[in-house]
């Protein structure tokens, strides 16, 4: 093809497609986490940048501009839940079972046999 007018509809061809398809690769990265997490209410954002830089001929007036692209997409952190944990002998200490607790007993320690130095 030969000189064509830089528009939003032919950007997509610029570069052979490239910035299309990064487009569409963010977007599904974006469309992917809105799946795996639908019920964090946090937006997802895809944004794409157009950088223009003018560049002057030798009488000082604009000759050509350079066009540069980023495709960004930002997706919420990912984090678990606060687990309190308990400091003893230089560790920590967690209870996957009671994760705001550590302390609290569980069904599980109910459950276990009593060891002989334990029914003293």
């Amino acid at each position: 093809m030969a000189i064509e007018k830089f528009e939003l509809k032919t950007l997509s061809e610029i570069d052979g497609g490239r910035i299309r398809e990064a487009f569409e690769q963010a977007l599904k990265r974006c469309e992917g986490d809105c799946r795996d997490r639908p019920s964090l209410k946090t937006a997802r954002t895809l944004t794409l940048t157009v950088r223009l830089k003018p560049a002057v001929d030798e009488r000082g007036e604009l000759d050509t501009v350079g066009a540069e692209f980023d495709v960004h997409e930002k997706l919420p952190k990912r984090q678990s839940r606060t687990y309190q944990m308990l400091a003893r002998g230089g560790n920590l200490l967690f209870n996957e079972l009671s994760p705001s607790d550590v302390k609290q007993k569980t069904l599980d320690e109910a459950q276990r046999p009593r060891k002989v130095a334990d029914a003293r």
